[in-house]
């Protein structure tokens, strides 16, 4: 493998956390043990009381910050994760996901100086235990969040000229940033790696929550754009998908990429 010239700089991971004690060791683990080495990890718990904060406490050696205080939500952990970090590159990685050991390298070695913004694959794991492979789409940003926002990696200097998360919604905080990523003229790099796992019975598993949030996100984004054209897709397409993966008499086996 070619490695650009700039696979040392320092690479900043948040993690948001609220109750996840059954989840969270798995979500810490996969950053700590890394193949890259420059990274500052960075922990914000939104107040657990389950015994998460005695799962990050075993690895406060290996975490660079942990903050542990009520927030508004997942968008308000982001935010406050984003201002404490230093590093050159930000990636988000929150308590129901968790990294492939060399996520953050193979991202680094492909991207180059130019690049600003860059995503890879997801495998999408069901409550039936269905999993599949879903990449990155970044033409089909204007339908919805089809980009898989915990394979992202945002140049913090992109963060500071665009802001931080709207703390008002509270599925589609990533589709309204990555919009405005798009507005303000940066390009979004797809890399076609396996890069987070990611269970899909969170939050975002509420299909119409999602769809009036992504619908509100587009209103504030898309001028022109054909709003009725675009919602019908994104519930239908949506829809589908969790129904596939939660199915729980569907076979469990690991599909093709889509």
């Amino acid at each position: 493998m070619n490695i650009p010239h700039h696979t040392n700089l320092k690479v900043t991971i948040v993690t948001t956390v609220l109750n996840a004690v059954s989840t969270i060791e798995q979500t810490i683990v996969s950053v700590i043990n890394q193949t890259y080495k420059n990274i500052e990890y960075i922990v914000i718990d939104g107040g657990s009381t389950d015994g998460t904060l005695q799962v990050i406490e075993k690895y406060r050696d290996n975490i660079s910050v942990i903050v542990s205080e009520p927030d508004k939500g997942i968008a308000d952990g982001f935010n406050k994760g984003i201002a404490l970090a230093t590093g050159d590159w930000i990636g988000l990685v929150n308590a129901d996901d968790w990294y492939t050991p060399n996520a953050v390298e193979l991202m680094m070695a492909n991207t180059n100086a130019g690049d600003n913004v860059c995503c890879g694959n997801l495998l999408l794991i069901g409550q039936n235990g269905f999993q599949r492979i879903k990449k990155s789409k970044v033409s089909w940003l204007n339908y919805g969040m089809y980009i898989m926002h915990p394979t992202c990696f945002v140049r913090n200097s992109v963060y500071k000229r665009v802001g931080g998360y709207d703390t008002t919604l509270k599925i589609a905080m990533d589709f309204d940033l990555f919009l405005r990523i798009k507005r303000a003229g940066y390009s979004i790099k797809y890399v076609d790696e396996h890069i987070t796992c990611m269970r899909t019975f969170g939050v975002s598993n509420d299909v119409q929550k999602m769809h009036r949030e992504e619908l509100a996100v587009m209103k504030r984004n898309l001028n022109g754009f054909n709003f009725v054209l675009s919602g019908m897709f994104n519930y239908l397409n949506k829809l589908r998908w969790r129904l596939w993966y939660n199915d729980p008499f569907r076979e469990v086996k690991i599909t093709a990429a889509s």
